[in-house]
């Protein structure tokens, strides 16, 4: 392998264009050479010169696989096509989240033009196939392909993997089963990475050609350590540990940051976030944010936004684009913005919490290092400003302390997220992945799995552990395997990405004749659902007694309706959100479950295929439309008035269930609810919603109630010649059940052909 470390003495400057690469091999003397120039390339850069890393790249890569490890913003799009301009055949850059894939896809088309397609998991991709040379897809998608062995993956020479230190988060094993594919299949691969310990194991795993490490920036970084403690609460009325620690951050964030910077600031847990907007609101600071766990006050200015993923995507979306154009200059974030989309800043500020653990003897830091370096990655705007700025604020442990132990972690092992789980033993995790990936062994290498679990980094040393015998046994009892074969159900399981725990525990739920939407929750396996609560609990007595309803709802399920969740998911679905009015928007991932929705439909047709289910094609696209809006299975037609959305159904459902109103059936036009309400409502409809409104949800804002009675009047109106079923659920359910004769047909026709 050739180990080349580009210097921080390398230079690289936009205006006027130029540079040097100093950089060296592991145990080799500085090498100085100049730049590439962009007629030296031959192609369209986006500047004069490549940079020094991209330099290296160029110069050094021949064939096989390679690593490069640098700091965010250092041009690895850049590196990819230089990888990609180097093969023949289908080639494939995967990102973990789908605003990084079409943000890629952005960059890519400067280099391939119109020669780009995408795979982010939209359902409406399955009908459209992959033409062209390059894809653009995330790591789930990908690795979904290849067991599905969709014709697009058989001509795939290459693979690029960005931010492929990922492998040592949360959904690491997905990453690690996609890398033990590539090395089996012999498709050269390029891993891209931020600054990651132990790399170099990484890079022999891959069984690196050129493995490419950087201690240049493309904007240099200044970091100064500064104790919490010394920054006063920016408030005295405050008490409790997250509430102290928000005050603090809040006056450092004032006092650290430039009148000319956009600044994020980086918390620990989303709470201390909610409680520096509570103070910022107390202290009369202009709030973005619409939907927030406490009642805020609306200001002229707006100074300040707390981005997290519990925030509606609408809000989120918002929020970036303000941030990016210029027009918000603070931030609050979690670490997903760090992980997420490219959101540069002059300056970031990260609060540290820290704590010596008696039991492994050892400090804990959170965020841990890894984050922090990601998070680190915000600072500098490459163009717009010389240099970048971060401020480690330590709360908790001495600022010396967290040095050192950033310092030690990053010199630690490379340990991937699924060998954190084998190392600890977590029984329940391990049985989930175990299971999955013996399955996924199966599918590629028959009776002998094994093989393909031995070329893995992490299950290499279980294949010969009683722990992998016992999940083995646990499958063959279960009815995943048998003999030397996969049976209907460990197929579907494969090829839809769904663990057998998830499926057992969905089997389960069915033989205790558990309501529907409680029953098909573990069939939902990529969503975690625990966003909502934190915005509802202020609420006291009322969250308390809606809570109650929940849960007698769940007890026959048991704690595993609170381990994924169920419980937020269930709350949502009765609309019981309808009440609480700082909810504009259900928050997190309850704000964009339409593709889930069709996923699960999708889902829920196959497993109708073999037998494990036995619900009517009406049942199944009921359920699909309450799990997009929010609805009970009753009311589920209402999520079919166009643009209706879940607070207004959600009125609509109050209202009939007050006056003893059953909807019309599913797929009825919607002139029929339109007669029903003005039957029993004549010209008292407007007034009737007003009263409701006034009543449960914006309680002393008659004028916010009136505006909102007269929009939900006017959106029945403007739906009167529609019908009262969502289209995309219709049309995708069609398409699945009657193929592409299904394009061709109108609306009214797919309702007789499938209700």
């Amino acid at each position: 392998m050739n180990h080349f470390i580009v210097l921080e003495s390398s230079e690289f400057n936009l205006e006027p264009p130029g540079g040097r690469l100093i950089y060296k091999s592991k145990k080799g003397l500085p090498v100085e050479e100049p730049l590439i120039t962009r007629e030296e390339l031959g192609n369209g850069l986006p500047y004069e010169v490549l940079n020094p890393i991209q330099t290296l790249f160029y110069k050094r890569y021949t064939k096989g696989n390679a690593l490069v490890s640098a700091p965010t913003s250092a041009g690895k799009s850049l590196i990819a096509y230089i990888f990609f301009s180097k093969k023949k055949g289908r080639k494939v850059f995967v990102a973990p989240t789908k605003s990084l894939v079409y943000e890629k896809t952005v960059e890519l088309r400067k280099f391939f033009g119109k020669k780009v397609d995408v795979r982010t998991g939209d359902i409406i991709e399955v009908f459209k196939p992959v033409s062209r040379e390059v894809v653009v897809a995330t790591y789930e998608n990908l690795t979904l392909a290849l067991r599905n062995n969709l014709q697009w993956t058989a001509d795939i020479s290459c693979v690029v993997i960005d931010e492929v230190h990922h492998i040592m988060g949360n959904r690491g094993w997905i990453l690690e089963e996609l890398i033990t594919y590539l090395l089996e299949r012999n498709i050269e691969l390029l891993g891209l990475s931020a600054t990651l310990p132990g790399s170099e194991n990484l890079a022999n795993w891959i069984n690196a050609e050129l493995f490419v490490e950087s201690m240049w920036r493309p904007v240099p970084l200044h970091r100064k350590v500064m104790p919490l403690t010394e920054f006063e609460p920016l408030s005295g009325n405050v008490k409790g540990y997250d509430e102290v620690m928000a005050s603090r951050l809040l006056n450092a964030l004032y006092q650290l940051k430039s009148q000319d910077h956009q600044v994020i600031l980086f918390v620990h847990k989303k709470n201390i976030g909610w409680k520096m907007l509570e103070i910022a609101n107390r202290e009369k600071i202009g709030i973005m944010n619409e939907t927030l766990p406490f009642d805020k006050e609306e200001r002229e200015e707006i100074e300040i936004a707390f981005h997290n993923a519990d925030i509606p995507r609408e809000e989120r979306e918002s929020i970036e684009k303000h941030f990016r154009d210029g027009k918000l200059k603070t931030l609050i974030a979690t670490q997903t913005l760090a992980y997420g989309v490219n959101l540069p800043a002059d300056t970031v500020i990260i609060g540290v919490r820290g704590f010596y653990d008696r039991y492994t003897a050892d400090w804990k830091l959170i965020p841990d290092h890894l984050d922090i370096l990601q998070m680190e990655g915000r600072a500098g705007r490459l163009g717009i400003k010389q240099e970048g700025y971060s401020y480690l604020l330590p709360y908790g442990t001495r600022s010396e302390i967290l040095e050192e132990e950033l310092r030690k972690k990053m010199e630690g092992r490379f340990t991937p997220f699924l060998k954190q789980i084998v190392d600890t033993r977590n029984e329940r995790e391990l049985k989930r992945v175990l299971s999955s990936f013996t399955l996924v062994g199966f599918l590629y290498e028959g009776k002998n799995f094994k093989d393909f679990l031995k070329r893995s980094f992490s299950l290499r040393e279980l294949v010969d552990n009683e722990v992998l015998d016992e999940v083995f046994n646990w499958l063959k009892t279960t009815g995943y395997i048998d003999g030397n074969k996969l049976t209907d159900k460990a197929v579907f399981c494969v090829k839809s990405g769904m663990s057998p725990v998830n499926y057992e525990e969905f089997l389960m739920r069915r033989k205790l004749n558990l309501e529907e939407l409680i029953t098909i929750r573990p069939l939902l396996f990529v969503k975690r659902f625990d966003g909502l609560f934190p915005f509802l609990k202020s609420y006291g007595d009322l969250f308390k007694e809606d809570l109650r309803y929940i849960q007698s709802k769940i007890i026959p399920c048991g704690e595993t309706c609170y381990n994924d969740n169920t419980d937020q998911f269930l709350f949502y679905i009765e609309g019981l959100t309808f009440k609480y009015k700082n909810i504009q928007h259900p928050p997190g991932e309850f704000s964009y479950l339409g593709t889930d929705a069709l996923h699960l439909l999708r889902t829920m047709l196959d497993i109708k295929k073999f037998g494990d289910l036995g619900w009517s094609y009406t049942k199944i696209m009921a359920i699909a439309h309450c799990v997009k809006y929010g609805l009970t299975l009753e009311y589920a037609p209402l999520g079919g008035i166009k643009g209706i959305g879940h607070i207004r159904a959600n009125l609509l459902k109050r209202l009939m269930q007050e006056e003893g109103i059953e909807p019309p059936p599913l797929g009825s036009p919607t002139e029929e609810l339109i007669t029903l309400l003005r039957d029993n409502f004549g010209d008292r409809l407007e007034r009737r919603l007003l009263e409701l409104l006034s009543e449960y949800r914006y309680v002393g804002d008659l004028d916010r109630s009136i505006k909102e009675a007269r929009q939900v009047v006017k959106r029945l109106e403007g739906n009167r010649k529609g019908f009262l079923i969502d289209d995309r659920i219709l049309r995708t359910m069609a398409s699945f059940v009657m193929g592409m004769d299904a394009v061709r047909m109108r609306k009214r026709e797919l309702i007789d052909s499938l209700l």
